[in-house]
Order: C-alpha cells, then structure tokens, then sequence
C-alpha cells in the first residue's frame, strides 16, 4: 500500500519492547518520527535507544499499564501469558488505537483468539498482527551448529513458512499509523514453504558447515522442551502441531508484500543475517565485538558474547577481598550495583590486546557524582578467555582515582 496517509501519531506504548519483535517496532516507530514509550520490567536491562521513554512495570499489572498508557496515541500489545486471564483488565488500560501481535492460529481460538475476542468487545480500534512460525526460533538450533556437526530435531519434513522477524514489525508500524487497518486482521507467513531439514540446509549453506539431522521422537522433544523451562501445555501442542506439518505444512500468504510495497524476507535472508549466531567466533572477532558494545554502554548485548556459565574475578573496591560471580545475571546485577550513583562523562579504551584464547582491555571512565558534581576516574583492567567462541572467565581489576 504506498497510497497510504499516515496518522499523525505522537507517541507509542510499545509492550514487549525487548524482545524478537518488539525492538523492531521500536526501530520502526522511530524512524516514522514517533515517541516511544516501553513498558519494561527492568529498564537498566532494557538496552532501548536513550530517547525512548522506559516506565517500570509489568503487563499483568494494570495499574503499570495505565501509568504507561498515560497520554498516548495508541499501543503496541504483546500478551505474553499462555491464556488471556487477566487480559480483560489490561485492555480496559489501552488507548484507543491498539496493534495487538496475535497469531496465524488465532480463529482455532486459544488465547490468541480470546484476546482479539476482548480488544473487539472493548470497542477499540483494533488491529490483529497474525505472524505464523519466526523465523528467529530457529536460534534454538545455534548450540548444536556451534558444538558439533548434528541437529536434533522432531519431524523434519515438517513444512513450515517462517516469517522474518523484521517483517512482522513493519507491518505491526504501517497498521498504527494508518487508521484504515482498524477492524482488519492480516494473517503474515514468509514467501514460501520449508521443512525444518531444508531450513537447517538453510543455515548450514550460509556458514559454510556440513550439519547431519538427528530426528527426535516426539517424546524426545516434549522432554527437551519441558527441560528449558516451557510451559507444559505449550511442549504438548508444539510437537503436536509440528506432526501435523508433515502432511499439512503452513500456507504462504502476500499480505506482507501487499502491506508494504516490497517482498517479504526470505529464510535465507535471516539466516545471513544471523549467520554470527550459528558459528563459533574466533578470539578476535569476539574480543573486538565485545570492546565495541561495551564503549557504547549496550553492556547486555556485550554479555551475549558470554557463556551461561561464565566466572568474572574481581577485587571489592572496598579492600582487597576478592568476589567470585557466576552467569550472566549475577554479573549484570553486580554492575548495576557498582554504577548506582555515578554518570559517566566518558570513556578511553585501549584494546584489545590479544593472545591464543585470551584478550585483554583497558577503560577508563571519567565519571561525576551527580548529586555534589564531583568528578572522578576509574580504570578498570580486563582479562578475558575465550572458549569455543564464547567468553569463559574475566578477571577484572579496579584502579579508582580522586
């Protein structure tokens, strides 16, 4: 639709904001010119561009929402929750116009049904987003590609059209922007069908790795799921929706070419761009990579560069004591803890510094108390290993200034 006049819109609550799909729609509304405001859990995890608006909450909670909702246009909504309970509240906090992200299945009903069912009685100007499979849940393959040459997986003749995650956004961005989506709801698949083996062949053509596939019974894979914490009654209707992909794969709509003016992404378009994901980094790539975010402040995307486990060494600034934190979460609340009541003014780098498996940098922070002005410097010495292309182990040592 290139005919299309746009809703002068001034600003968005985007729920979800953090996630696969919501960061794209964040990036969209942005480059439209339009205010965003995010509902987030944990803003300083948030790692959202500085001009968007982050209030602190969460989507069960109503009253969060309404603080949220406070003076906007209109309302991105990602219901998270496996059923629609407490739904009802949420919506009764919306503004008028809301772009729910629903499903391809949503008229089998389900919770997707049942909260279009409840934007439609709220009498909002509602528009349902029905994305079928993202093409991002093949990110779940990543360790095996990374750790060996087998994916295991249920039913790989299971034929499926994966849609870009990019392209669920743009059309979630052009539909709050243009009033005359209202009412509509647009089923959204990729351009054509594959099965789960073409999309490994996929992936594995773009990284340049030969991959064998290992079928899981279904059992196998319900386990497998249950054991990465997913919801029960979610493990029991994936793999039985993936059987019934055997004989009835997914169907391929245009709607996203319809909505948009250009073709819809490719798998093989997401996967070069995530090819990094599939592949084990060398020490190089990693070590420059994670100077670069975390020179920009974007220290959770610096810690994806990290294995789950990984240990950071460092002495208390207090003394010489030494702490021991492991995973990610214990050193990203640790960080937290030591910024609290400090802006930094800027920052030097020198590095990497790089030898076999392990690289080392130098930043120094020049930093104000901003609550008396004062200034301050701290250099903070980093020595990292690298193991099959994720960082291990840092080992961290502090030298404060006046």
């Amino acid at each position: 639709m290139t005919d299309e006049k746009l809703t002068q819109l001034s600003t968005v609550l985007v729920t979800g904001a953090t996630g696969r799909v919501g960061r794209h729609v964040v990036d969209g509304l942005r480059a439209a010119g339009v205010t965003v405001r995010a509902l987030v859990r944990k803003p300083d995890r948030a790692a959202l561009p500085p001009d968007v608006e982050l209030i602190q909450g969460d989507i069960y909670d109503p009253a969060a929402v309404r603080r949220a909702a406070a003076g906007v246009d209109a309302a991105f909504l990602l219901w998270p929750a496996y059923s629609a309970d407490g739904a009802e509240a949420i919506v009764a906090e919306l503004p008028r116009r809301v772009v729910y992200l629903s499903s391809l299945n949503a008229p089998s009903g389900g919770v997707w049904g049942d909260v279009e069912e409840l934007l439609r009685q709220s009498g909002r100007d509602w528009t349902a987003v029905r994305p079928g499979g993202f093409a991002v849940n093949a990110q779940g393959w990543a360790a095996d590609f990374r750790g060996g040459d087998v994916v295991r997986l249920p039913y790989p003749k299971a034929g499926r059209s994966l849609i870009h995650e990019r392209d669920i956004a743009a059309v979630a961005v052009l539909t709050l922007m243009d009033d005359r989506h209202s009412g509509q709801a647009y089923d959204l698949t990729g351009p054509e069908v594959l099965t789960q083996a073409e999309q490994v062949e996929t992936i594995a053509r773009v990284v340049g790795k030969e991959m064998r596939i290992e079928e899981r019974s279904a059992e196998q894979a319900r386990q497998a799921m249950l054991d990465q914490g997913a919801d029960p009654a979610l493990a029991e209707s994936a793999v039985t929706y993936w059987a019934k992909l055997v004989d009835d794969p997914e169907p391929v709509t245009t709607t996203v070419a319809e909505l948009t003016g250009r073709p819809a992404l490719t798998f093989a378009d997401w996967a070069r761009e995530h090819a990094d994901e599939f592949r084990v980094l060398s020490t190089a790539e990693v070590a420059n990579r994670y100077v670069s975010l975390l020179s920009t402040g974007r220290v959770h995307e610096a810690m994806a560069l990290a294995a789950p486990d990984v240990v950071r060494v460092a002495p208390l600034e207090t003394g010489g004591e030494e702490i021991e934190l492991k995973g990610a979460d214990a050193i990203l609340e640790n960080a937290q803890r030591l910024s609290a009541g400090i802006e930094y003014v800027g920052v030097q780098v020198l590095g990497p510094l790089l030898l076999d498996d392990r690289f080392a940098i130098r930043f120094t922070f020049d930093q104000r108390d901003p609550t008396t002005g004062h200034p301050s410097q701290t250099t903070k010495l980093s020595l990292c290993t690298v193991t099959s292309g994720q960082i291990t182990r840092e080992e961290v040592f502090y030298y404060k200034g006046n």
